[in-house]
């Protein structure tokens, strides 16, 4: 069965499959994405559309573009862009981070983002809830092809902006080393003096511009309660500033 969630305050809503459900994180990663008006971007795996949609509705001017392998979860992300009426900047695609379609050529896009899966190894942690796996769990596609793909198909001096564990901002830096740069680093941490637990990266396709270290982002207040900040970004009336 298909639930509906709302986001952004009410003013979306998205109906998500069996399993997997898209949260703050999807959030916070569309609340990061800045595209300029009559600009391209596109999501690597949208799944049912959730960091998409909510990114487009954030940037009213721009096109968005939707990569999702499985059919399903595509026709779900399709029927959630036409129930949000944003069928005509959004368009949803079928393949993946190793089959991308032929017309999305190198350069393609101003802005890739993507939500790579925080695990390349099964083993790491027990096995996950049916719709869960290839979300949480990378299968063939490893992090490293996840970000080579989102590198060739952006254009140069364009924007890259995923979410990821913060234990893998290694892994991410490494990946791109001699490719990209001016790499903007906002870790998230659930609450004030505790350690981040996801990061939010930003970087720029051939460029060379130092890195930035930026302020952490606090989830809650004690307890459960919102910190003012992270309500404003849920609510989409505050957007993630990651500098220009």
């Amino acid at each position: 069965m298909n639930e509906k969630i709302t986001f952004l305050n009410g003013q979306l809503s998205v109906r998500q499959g069996e399993g997997y459900r898209a949260g703050l994180d999807a959030v916070l990663l569309a609340s990061a994405v800045r595209v300029r008006p009559k600009q391209s971007a596109l999501e690597l795996g949208c799944g049912a559309g959730t960091a998409l949609l909510c990114a487009a509705h954030l940037n009213p001017d721009a096109n968005f573009t939707g990569l999702e392998k499985h059919k399903e979860v595509l026709e779900l992300a399709r029927q959630n862009a036409q129930e949000n009426n944003l069928q005509d900047r959004v368009r949803l695609v079928a393949g993946s981070v190793f089959s991308p379609p032929a017309a999305f050529g190198p350069d393609s896009f101003d802005h890739v983002f993507l939500n790579p899966p925080y695990f390349d190894d099964a083993k790491a942690l027990r096995e996950p809830k049916k719709g869960k796996d290839t979300a949480f769990i990378a299968d063939q596609a490893k992090l490293f092809d996840w970000l080579a793909t989102a590198h060739r198909l952006v254009r140069p001096k364009g924007f890259i902006t995923l979410v990821q564990r913060a234990d893998r901002l290694d892994d991410c830096l490494h990946a791109f080393a001699g490719k990209a740069g001016d790499f903007r680093i906002l870790p998230i941490a659930p609450r004030a003096g505790e350690a981040a637990h996801r990061i939010i990266l930003r970087a720029r396709k051939n460029v060379k511009t130092p890195l930035t270290l930026l302020p952490p982002f606090i989830v809650h207040e004690e307890g459960r309660t919102w910190t003012p900040q992270a309500a404003a970004v849920l609510h989409g009336t505050q957007r993630l500033d990651l500098g220009s």
